[in-house]
């Protein structure tokens, strides 16, 4: 009988085990791993906490800023419709209207020492006079500041600038305060149609239409009197002094860029400077040629001028200046509201009530176009957006049970969607 046997391949001895006891720290790290994960809570809790105190700190800092925007659109208003009355009440003294606005543009000196007062309270690092005045003059040139290099590149605003004022106060002459101030409005009409053409800018049809609107209100205060009056004459300069501060705009934009406090304090200073030294001779020969008159020093109403010019100087310091506290474009809106300021004013002067429907009607059709100037460039997205949120049911009450729903019971919830929000700015 045949025995079977089984051939058994050699294994490798298995290795001698080792047993560790377990010591007080490693048992300690086992049974309480919570630290880490309480530091790590801990950490996102106070990123969270950091975020709704940045969220609560912004949205603090654009309620200030809307706060002192309707606030400095208010006394725009007010500044602007006394400055105006002032304007007009020195010319039924003095038939000097370009002398009225060349000593009226000289205050314009004193616009960079105010700007330079609010840097000096509220900057951190503060700097000299001279230092702050060459970071905010770069667009004069980059060698040093000379009178040259002033003179030079601010003469063509201070020609502007005076001609502007020149044109507005004739047209002062023919027509009511209130009828000025609705075609300084259309301006902003002007200043679209030319940084359209020479800046290239984004063509929008809104735009386009608040244009039109504006001619619209023009054509409309033109025939108030009819086309044979001598309201024609004074509509026509008011135009001319419209389109005249529009190329002024258009030529800041192109020299110096975007409205900022510390370049436009500079410019201006510039222009009141430029206007002492070079416009000067041009008051003497309309003198000299007796387009105007001037009588006597002692007669010369200067406390209508100091107070016309000292109201120009605070209108011009919140309108240029007053971006660092408040948006731009609720301070533009109080050049709107300079229509009803100038007329309310007119009647507690003159006691007049008697309001013309047809001037009514212009003045709403270019107050509209105004308003639609002031849209944003992607208003258009943003509104889309907007009511794509509302389509969606972003702020639905039934929306905000489904999500509390679902955080209980562990469900998947539907995100809700965001809104953004412009920010207008001046254009």
């Amino acid at each position: 009988m045949k025995k079977l046997s089984t051939k058994v391949s050699p294994s490798p001895c298995p290795e001698p085990v080792t047993l560790h006891l377990p010591t007080a720290q490693e048992d300690g790290q086992a049974k309480d791993p919570q630290p880490d994960s309480v530091d790590g809570q801990s950490m996102v809790k106070g990123e969270v906490e950091r975020e709704g105190h940045c969220c609560k700190r912004c949205s603090l800092r654009a309620i200030q800023r809307v706060l002192w925007g309707i606030v400095f659109g208010g006394c725009v208003a007010v500044l602007w419709a006394g400055a105006i009355h002032s304007a007009k009440e020195a010319l039924t003294k003095l038939h000097a209207p370009f002398f009225i606005i060349w000593f009226c543009s000289i205050w314009n000196l004193f616009l960079f020492p105010v700007y330079y007062l609010g840097h000096v309270l509220g900057a951190t690092q503060r700097q000299w006079p001279a230092t702050q005045f060459r970071k905010c003059s770069q667009f004069l040139g980059e060698g040093d500041v000379t009178v040259r290099a002033i003179l030079k590149g601010a003469a063509p605003f201070s020609v502007l600038w005076s001609l502007s004022g020149y044109l507005y106060l004739l047209a002062l002459r023919r027509i009511s305060t209130s009828d000025v101030s609705a075609i300084l409005c259309c301006s902003q009409a002007f200043t679209f149609l030319l940084s359209w053409i020479g800046l290239k800018d984004r063509f929008m049809g809104v735009r386009i239409v608040a244009a039109i609107l504006s001619i619209t209100g023009i054509v409309m205060l033109a025939y108030a009197d009819g086309f044979h009056s001598d309201s024609i004459a004074g509509v026509a300069l008011g135009v001319g002094s419209a389109s005249t501060s529009a190329l002024y705009k258009v030529l800041f934009r192109k020299r110096v860029g975007e409205v900022q406090p510390g370049p436009a304090s500079v410019l201006l200073s510039c222009v009141g400077l430029c206007s002492f030294l070079l416009h000067s001779w041009v008051c003497v020969f309309l003198y000299l040629t007796h387009v105007e008159y001037w009588p006597p020093t002692q007669l010369i109403p200067w406390e209508t001028l100091s107070v016309m010019a000292s109201l120009l100087l605070a209108f011009n310091a919140l309108v240029n200046l007053g971006g660092v506290l408040a948006y731009p474009t609720l301070i533009s809106v109080g050049i709107l509201l300079t229509i009803p300021a100038s007329k309310a004013l007119d009647s507690l002067v003159i006691s007049s009530t008697k309001i013309s429907q047809v001037r009514l009607a212009a003045a709403c059709v270019i107050s509209l176009g105004y308003l639609l100037l002031l849209l944003p460039e992607d208003w258009d997205d943003t509104t889309v957006r907007w009511f794509g949120a509302l389509w969606q049911g972003g702020w639905r009450e039934d929306s905000v049970v489904g999500d509390e729903t679902g955080a209980e019971t562990g469900g998947t919830v539907r995100p809700k969607p965001k809104v953004t929000a412009a920010i207008v700015t001046l254009a």
